[in-house]
């Protein structure tokens, strides 16, 4: 029997489908993290959100969810400029 989907790490294929075209390094950075496709939504969520006040509160992200909305912040445009 499998683990549910959203506790399984999210593979290259299922983090281009939530994230979009990225970069094969920033593909490989978010693999080696480990995180489910949950936790990569939730960063998306965050680094696109049009509330800076509420995407300054990194401390409201914890985990995996934290580690890749940080590698999205490091290596993307902010969202208003893409």
């Amino acid at each position: 029997m499998s683990p549910p989907q959203g506790t399984k790490p999210a593979t290259a294929s299922e983090i281009r489908q939530i994230l979009g075209p990225l970069d094969d390094a920033v593909i490989t950075a978010i693999l080696g993290l480990g995180a489910t496709q949950d936790e990569i939504r939730e960063a998306q969520a965050w680094f696109g959100s049009d509330d800076y006040l509420h995407r300054a509160l990194h401390h409201q992200l914890s985990g995996r969810a934290a580690e890749v909305f940080r590698l999205l912040e490091e290596e993307l445009p902010e969202p208003e400029q893409r």
